[in-house]
């Protein structure tokens, strides 16, 4: 049997995936970019078997182990693309899915920390990890399109965290070799 916990972390999930899901069919329907199209589409099917994983997860007759399939590879290309805009072009599509499996990430990451049940657990801790991939892909094709930059630090911003962080470390050597000396002064 499940925690209560675990029923209402994955509770709330499954209808958080389903919105998601159904705004990426729409972003899916009207993508130019056919390399954004996979990506959406890899994420649909991805975040369909989390759901289907949940509610197995959640089926207090399921004995067997659930397993959570790996990301789909081999995605045929959506046809059903219907012409006209939504008012939203590719560059916001693909920069709306990053952030949101980014923040799926972290809410199943954070989801896994709080549930009781090891098997619940680890599948959210995976469902994650694919949230991730995910992200990566959007991220690498939002580089690669121009939509996403991230500069570049200078050799002199580096090296002045860098000093900051020396001086820090200093003090705080400093401060545990006195603690460490005022412990060995009390139990001599």
């Amino acid at each position: 049997m499940l925690k209560t916990v675990d029923v209402g972390l994955m509770a709330n999930h499954i209808p958080a995936h389903k919105g998601v899901i159904s705004r990426l069919e729409v972003y899916s329907r009207h993508v130019n970019n056919q390399q954004l199209m996979v990506i959406f589409q890899k994420q649909i099917m991805m975040m369909k078997n989390h759901v289907q994983a949940m509610n197995q997860l959640l089926n207090p007759n399921q004995n067997n182990q659930v397993m959570l399939p790996p990301i789909p590879q081999n995605i045929p290309l959506y046809t059903d693309q219907t012409k006209g805009s939504i008012g939203i072009e590719d560059r916001e599509m693909a920069l709306d899915s990053h952030f949101t499996a980014n923040a799926m990430a972290n809410e199943n990451f954070m989801s896994a920390t709080n549930m009781k049940n090891t098997h619940v657990k680890r599948a959210h801790v995976e469902m994650g990890l694919q949230q991730l991939d995910i992200a990566g892909q959007l991220e690498i094709l939002a580089q690669q399109q121009g939509w996403l930059t991230h500069p570049n630090a200078t050799m002199m911003e580096q090296n002045e965290s860098m000093n900051h962080l020396n001086k820090s470390n200093q003090g705080y050597m400093n401060m545990q070799n006195n603690s460490y000396q005022t412990f060995n002064q009390r139990n001599h």
